[in-house]
């Protein structure tokens, strides 16, 4: 009991130090964040059903995610930001992204963006509803879940809904290590993502 409450002060207390509340703004004179980038790993290829085009549009999703600051969840119920760090792209562009790198390295060639000059068959539609280092727990815990949903452009019925979500321990609040957990989380979410994707489309 003793140990776990030592971890779990130390942990609220290191988050408190590495973290800035919501709204905060950089002073003047402070040093610039530092920048990471999501690297998900490539995944397997796979079998494309048909040759419908599938567009995945930008990832919608609460202000809170929506900027290129990293979220930090504490007890209570607190939200505030990894200090000195962000993403390198605001995150619902930074998610696309790398979600069309994945399909594209998975050998889906029939997909895009809206802005691109390709016919629309299938929209891949996201929700962001957490992308985040969470602490409430005790833990250091990166947590990542999106909600999927394949539309048809034609009938603008749903073919097919799902919300994948994983949890990757961070092995400290370092930011470094922050960042390895979330890459983590978002390649294996990508991963499913493609596969189940192929098998709808």
């Amino acid at each position: 009991m003793t140990a776990n409450f030592g971890r779990r002060a130390f942990l609220s207390l290191s988050a408190a130090g590495l973290t800035s509340t919501l709204g905060g703004c950089i002073g003047l004179g402070a040093s610039a964040p530092v920048t990471y980038d999501l690297t998900p790993g490539a995944p397997s290829p796979v079998t494309q059903r048909s040759n419908r085009t599938i567009v995945v549009r930008e990832p919608a999703t609460i202000s809170t995610y929506d900027t290129q600051r990293i979220v930090v969840r504490q007890p209570g119920g607190v939200l505030s930001y990894l200090s000195d760090s962000q993403w390198s792209d605001t995150l619902p562009m930074l998610v696309q992204t790398r979600m069309l790198q994945a399909f594209r390295d998975a050998g889906v060639t029939n997909i895009g963006k809206p802005t691109d000059p390709i016919a629309l068959d299938v929209i891949l539609s996201t929700d962001i509803r957490a992308f985040e280092l969470d602490t409430t727990s005790g833990d250091a815990i990166a947590r990542v879940a999106l909600a999927i949903q394949l539309v048809s452009d034609r009938s603008r019925t749903v073919i097919a809904s799902q919300t994948f979500s994983a949890d990757v321990p961070s092995a400290s609040l370092d930011q470094t290590n922050v960042v390895g957990a979330l890459n983590s989380a978002v390649d294996a979410l990508l991963r499913q993502i493609v596969d189940w994707t192929a098998a709808r489309v």
